[in-house]
């Protein structure tokens, strides 16, 4: 058995379901449960997001056979808008992860970050940072300390832009491409300094032009649910 969890789940055929799991030793699968939705205490009742399971599973190709899961403890549920925050996770690592990549490291993280939205601890930091581990954890992560025009340090009293894919080039003549970051605030970000809105708001631009181009055209669905 090997420790997992639900990252999302859909009905398949009359009684079964087709789940994507994110798997400790494994990275993401899929996997089909035959019969779970037929069974509300067995299988249904264990393959719900964000709750700590164990499954094994059987077959070579690209969609695997569950053969057995079960819930490993029970944790208290996410609430309000926490619940749009782990469909938000849950939604990047189906995106952004490749199928059956193991990364425990990004598991572990994924874990925690799940316990810091159970305590219902500052939704916009805690997903920042789940954000910023995994990109350096798919190794899409950017230098910085150095802007790419000529190597230099960044300058705190310097502004840069910001080149998804490729990371921070100082402005030369004020009408490059926006949001443009004050040296100072990119030292405070690297570090992870977010201690006023205006820097969280600014670390959440960064994040979304920094994933842009891996997520493609696609619209994240769960960053819906936080507009409605």
């Amino acid at each position: 058995m090997h420790p997992a969890y639900v990252l999302h789940r859909w009905p398949y055929q009359e009684s079964s379901l087709i789940v994507d799991v994110f798997s400790q030793e494994f990275g993401r699968l899929r996997v089909v449960a035959r019969g779970a939705r037929a069974s509300k205490k067995g299988q249904n009742a264990c393959l719900q997001p964000f709750t700590p399971i164990q499954l094994s599973w059987r077959g070579q190709g690209e969609l695997k056979t569950l053969t057995a899961v079960e819930s490993t403890s029970f944790p208290a549920p996410l609430v309000g808008e926490y619940v749009y925050c782990g469909f938000y996770i849950n939604e990047l690592l189906q995106r952004l992860v490749p199928e059956q990549a193991a990364i425990p490291a990004l598991f572990d993280d994924y874990q925690h970050t799940l316990q810091l939205l159970r305590q219902q601890v500052a939704m916009q930091p805690v997903l920042r940072r789940f954000e910023w581990s995994l990109l350096q954890h798919l190794e899409l992560d950017f230098d910085w300390q150095v802007e790419l025009s000529h190597g230099q340090a960044i300058e705190p009293d310097s502004y840069y832009f910001f080149v998804a894919g490729e990371g921070f080039y100082p402005l030369a003549s004020g009408r490059e491409p926006t949001p443009h970051y004050r040296g100072a605030d990119i030292v405070k970000m690297a570090q992870f300094q977010l201690h006023d809105a205006d820097l969280l708001r600014q670390f959440k631009w960064l994040m979304r032009a920094a994933l842009a181009p891996y997520l493609g055209n696609k619209p994240l669905r769960s960053r819906e649910l936080f507009t409605r």
